[in-house]
């Protein structure tokens, strides 16, 4: 559909159905198209892939009570090469025909606040509420009824608090209280936003309050939606009971009920990723479990300070986390999931050089992938497990189109692994390849045995540097020789470890350690390797087994056949 806007979108209507087909569309419509007939047109055509999925839940879900009931919906529609931010009112207007009414949200400020009030993410906040809210601007508070919007107070931030803990029968002796709203009322002012506190009231009841900062393009506020009454409370420790005591974020029971919440019964569009710290046990193993803690704390803390006000996060295992985000668009998510996955390597890497933590991703979106929490994690899960095998250290979207085909895959050797099939028929190739191997004499042409190496391995290239590490074979698919000059440099072997090799699933994680050896691999392209280091002084011998991006996991029992095929070949023919 080719669209050029000549007009400010203010005054545009049109209907379509469930599916989006447009059956109508009043004159400025079809001045904004450039077409009279809409017949066979489509509104998937005009908005965003992601709105598109989004609009067709919110329309499936639509069904108002009062007739002429409206809800608001927030979409972007294209506009030549670029696109305007609108808002659609919606009403139904025959059995399954709805009529729209696009409005441009830059197109005055009074239409930005009015949008403000009526998008589905603020509509979304003001069903939540119990009977108040409050908004804090330009350093004042007020408090307003959810059912009238009537005002009932606006001061500072002093006043202010008196008349909440009047308003709310608050228990003034508590000291969690004093705590809970210090804390609350300097994160306002501050616009740290997205998170909830708990007061405990004289009935021994829970006052719940959620802050959402929202922007127009002239002012920013915070808006505090207040739940009243709504559990007792036994304790004073409420906090402590729906948050992780080592990283302050939420714990498993808390972000689970919050996303089921949000996804199965607010049906609010959002993202789902799992996350998990690369290699923790070896990290406890060899550091400490006190380090082990340090790194799970700068982990929440390097998630909490990417997702912002975007989201919310939770840990829900030992090194997992979960992240519930706000945002769909996947160039939203690719920024937020990168910033996530830098931080944690270098952040965790200035405490301890030595330890190149990472953590792998696996991301999956509501409603475009699936209609329920429970769905939408499994399939992050899955996506979480093929970052891993892709060499940690990097996230994975789901794409149906892309992944659907790596989950059969996995399903098949999950059955292999169960009948035993994956382990007899990797025993019979390594028998085979050992065997060649023992019938090398020196001098002889290894290559042929080689090659049968880089089949069974699934790697791209075997390079093996003899005497003085000069090349002295290769086999697979060639990339220059680009260790030569690199080998002649002393610290070469200095990321080896005690056992003499080296072992990078992913070879991102020099970016925050080695600039240099860094550089080198991202050069050549080279995603993972196992270099392996047989012998000493002139008789030492160097094998490099290579894969080229996108960067995998080397499975273990293969990496210990690597370790020792490259010793047997080095005492058969170096």
């Amino acid at each position: 559909m080719n669209v050029n806007n000549t007009r400010r979108i203010s005054d545009i209507s049109f209907s379509i159905d469930k599916d989006l087909n447009i059956k109508s569309g009043n004159k400025s419509f079809s001045i904004f198209l450039h077409k009279t007939d809409f017949s066979g047109l489509n509104l998937s055509e005009l908005i965003s892939e992601t709105d598109a999925e989004n609009f067709k839940y919110f329309l499936s879900n639509f069904n108002p009570q009062v007739f002429p009931e409206t809800e608001n919906f927030v979409a972007r529609i294209k506009s030549g090469e670029f696109f305007i931010s609108c808002i659609f009112t919606v009403q139904k207007v025959g059995e399954e025909i709805f009529g729209i009414t696009a409005e441009e949200l830059s197109y005055s400020r009074e239409l930005l606040d009015r949008a403000l009030l009526e998008s589905r993410e603020y509509a979304t906040l003001l069903k939540n509420f119990d009977a108040y809210y409050f908004i804090y601007e330009k350093e004042k508070f007020c408090v307003k009824n959810t059912k009238d919007l009537n005002t009932l107070f606006i001061g500072s931030a002093e006043d202010f608090a008196e008349y909440f803990k009047t308003l709310f029968h608050l228990n003034r002796d508590s000291t969690l209280v004093k705590k809970q709203l210090e804390t609350m009322l300097s994160n306002v002012e501050s616009f740290k936003t997205g998170r909830s506190y708990n007061f405990l009231k004289k009935d021994k009841k829970m006052l719940t309050v959620h802050t959402l900062r929202a922007s127009t393009r002239k002012k920013t506020i915070v808006v505090g939606s207040i739940k009243d009454g709504l559990k007792f409370a036994p304790s004073e420790n409420a906090y402590a009971e729906s948050h992780d005591g080592l990283t302050g974020l939420y714990n498993k029971t808390a972000i689970t009920e919050i996303a089921e919440k949000k996804i199965n019964e607010q049906k609010v569009p959002c993202s789902v990723i799992v996350i998990d710290v690369d290699k923790f046990k070896e990290c406890n193993d060899t550091f400490g479990h006190i380090f082990g803690d340090r790194v799970l704390s700068s982990v929440a803390s390097c998630i909490k300070d990417a997702i912002g006000t975007k989201g919310i996060a939770g840990r829900i295992g030992g090194d997992e986390f979960l992240v519930l985000l706000d945002l769909v668009e996947e160039e939203d998510i690719r920024n937020i999931a990168r910033n996530i996955r830098i931080g944690i390597q270098w952040n965790i890497t200035a405490i301890e050089p030595r330890s190149m933590v990472t953590c792998s991703m696996g991301v999956a979106r509501f409603p475009l992938n699936e209609k329920r929490f429970d769905r939408v994690f499994k399939l992050a899960d899955k996506c979480l497990y093929i970052a891993k095998n892709k060499g940690r250290n990097c996230y994975i979207i789901y794409k149906p189109e892309l992944h659907d085909i790596v989950f059969t895959k996995n399903r098949e050797n999950e059955n292999k692994m169960a009948t035993g099939q994956l382990y007899n028929d990797a025993a019979e190739a390594e028998y085979k390849i050992l065997t060649a191997i023992s019938g090398i004499k020196k001098g002889d042409d290894i290559k042929p045995v080689l090659e049968m190496l880089v089949e069974y391995l699934g790697v791209n290239s075997i390079t093996i540097y003899g005497k003085d590490l000069k090349l002295f074979s290769t086999a697979g698919t060639q990339n220059e020789n680009f260790r030569e000059e690199a080998l002649k440099k002393k610290d070469y072997f200095s990321f080896f470890n005690n056992f003499g090799y080296l072992h990078l699933d992913n070879t991102n994680v020099l970016d925050s350690t080695a600039q240099e050896k860094f550089s080198l691999y991202q050069n050549s392209s080279v995603g993972s390797t196992l270099e392996v280091l047989c012998g000493e002084g002139e008789e030492k011998a160097l094998f490099c087994f290579d894969v080229f991006k996108p960067a995998r996991t080397f499975p273990k029992e293969k990496i210990t056949f690597m370790l020792m095929i490259s010793r047997m070949i080095y005492k058969q023919s170096l």
